[in-house]
């Protein structure tokens, strides 16, 4: 009974893993997004940028490979989790677009930065 049970739930685990796999595509695509968009869309730094889904693949598995959908965001002033995840990777910042652009447009971008995050944080969404 207890084998059975721990079968069932290695059963659903994987199901789960597999249904948020990446697409064989992305990588090219990451690459060429980065190649197009060398900068981070917050900041400007181009040094460890990322490429984030503005919504996340996993709940728009359609728009995984849109570049609509991507924003170029780094993790050297931590753009990346502050203003695309609103300080917690686990959720994810509706208006990454807006707020990015807010940021990058600013005269004190360190000040801002810092504003932007905290309205990102108060305004994430759970993935």
């Amino acid at each position: 009974m207890l084998l059975h049970a721990i079968r069932l739930v290695r059963h659903h685990v994987d199901k789960l893993k597999r249904a948020h796999k990446r697409s064989p595509a992305w990588s090219k695509v990451e690459h060429a997004y980065k190649a197009s968009n060398p900068s981070c869309a917050c900041c400007g730094s181009q040094k460890r940028l990322q490429v984030h889904h503005c919504k996340p693949f996993h709940l728009h598995p359609e728009l995984e490979l849109d570049p609509s959908n991507l924003i170029t965001l780094c993790m050297d002033l931590d753009c990346h989790l502050l203003v695309g995840h609103g300080d917690n990777f686990k959720d994810y910042n509706p208006d990454v677009r807006e707020d990015s652009a807010r940021v990058r447009n600013s005269s004190d971008l360190k000040a801002t930065l810092k504003v932007v995050a905290a309205e990102a944080k108060a305004k994430r969404l759970s993935q």
